[in-house]
């Protein structure tokens, strides 16, 4: 394929890309990801969201189980304890609600 034919690709396939896109109502774009602050220590694991979403905060524990911190919003730490059954953090995350 030459420069010209890619170059001409390039240029008809975008042509055919811009009506779709301005066809997209502003209500089907997606909502503003909350930013969430994150903390880890030994034995536990927390989360901190701006915004108006709730959140809490989970930890999966050195013997597999798995705990939850209380659901928060606002910025307010949730924090999520393995030492609550005997054991230590070995990974985390948070859920938006």
């Amino acid at each position: 394929m030459s420069i010209r034919t890619a170059a001409a690709a390039v240029v008809a396939t975008a042509a055919l890309a811009v009506p779709v896109l301005a066809a997209v109502p502003a209500s089907a774009a997606p909502a503003r990801v909350a930013a969430c602050s994150t903390y880890s220590n030994y034995v536990s694991y927390g989360a901190s969201c701006d915004g108006t979403r709730s959140y809490y905060a989970w930890a999966v524990c050195a013997n597999n189980q798995v705990v939850y911190g209380p659901t928060r919003s606002g910025g307010v730490w949730s924090y999520a304890y393995c030492s609550n059954v005997g054991s230590t953090f070995r990974s985390g995350g948070y859920t938006l609600i």
